[in-house]
């Protein structure tokens, strides 16, 4: 099961296709057909969100999924949904990775892999940047549910916080559940971006009552572990992945703890316990 935050991310695009198409495509988005069952076949995993459009008479499914931390991994994950999503679907799919944040983005497309001299796989796949889209184009203003993510364009200060809630507050098509979602998108990637004095005191206060909160701590701690062991290994001499940081951080918290309280009592050991934890996939 995903974190909270990422249950109600995908909520919010499952419940409003028509404006996830012109975050992904602008003015010149497909035409929305229906939205697809999001749970993939022979696997637990659920896609963010899957919906059915037609473009000039080609009919194809478009994968959505949205990133909102780093994931060494997503390329890989990306194409297993893409492929289970063209076996479903029995049609062409185009993925599109959505990165809420610069740290989000991993390494750029295609993802390759080659084998005895063969290339053998070139997976493409389209990536929209939040901090780069133009949010004051008047089909995105006009689109409620994209305002929450309006905060994380480059351009954006902390006076479009304020613009955004009072938008939100005041929409009467939203139901209070659909609000409420809209309103913890809000504070968590302003916060992120912004920090959490920057929030008005009410949104604060749906913030700290929010699940979330408590999971956005939680990975932060990670993230300051991990930053530990990193420092470890370049003390050390360790040569380790340029996305070492990124897959620590992905480790639960007693193993983090545990591979600290490594490095202080049997650091050769932590050496290379750290060399395996960081160490990448084999294709």
């Amino acid at each position: 099961m995903g974190s909270v935050f990422d249950l109600v991310l995908r909520r919010l695009v499952q419940g409003h296709p028509e404006q996830l198409l012109l975050l992904l495509f602008g003015p010149n988005a497909p035409t929305f057909v229906r939205t697809a069952d999001s749970s993939l076949p022979q696997s637990e995993r659920r896609a963010d969100a899957i919906l059915v459009v037609e473009a000039r008479g080609e009919r194809f499914a478009v994968e959505v999924e949205l990133q909102a931390q780093a994931d060494p991994d997503f390329a890989r994950r990306l194409l297993d949904y893409t492929i289970r999503v063209h076996l479903r679907e029995d049609m062409p799919v185009l993925p599109v990775a959505v990165f809420l944040v610069p740290e989000a983005e991993g390494t750029a497309p295609p993802y390759t892999f080659a084998c005895a001299g063969r290339q053998v796989l070139s997976f493409d796949f389209q990536v929209v940047r939040l901090w780069e889209v133009d949010f004051s184009q008047p089909a995105l203003q006009a689109a409620t549910a994209l305002l929450p993510l309006s905060v994380m364009e480059a351009r954006a200060g902390p006076e479009r916080v304020a613009w955004a809630e009072a938008r939100l507050r005041q929409e009467p098509s939203l139901s209070s559940a659909e609000r409420l979602d809209l309103l913890v998108v809000l504070g968590t990637l302003a916060s992120r971006r912004f920090g959490l004095q920057r929030l008005s005191q009410s949104l604060r206060s749906i913030m700290l009552d929010s699940p979330f909160w408590e999971e956005q701590r939680a990975l932060e701690r990670a993230r300051e572990r991990a930053r530990t062991l990193v420092t470890f290994a370049s003390v050390r001499g360790l040569a380790l992945p340029t996305d070492a940081e990124q897959r620590l951080a992905q480790l639960d918290a007693v193993t983090l703890e545990a591979l600290i309280k490594q490095a202080f009592t049997t650091p050769d050991a932590a050496a290379t316990a750290l060399l395996a934890a960081t160490r990448p996939p084999e294709h």
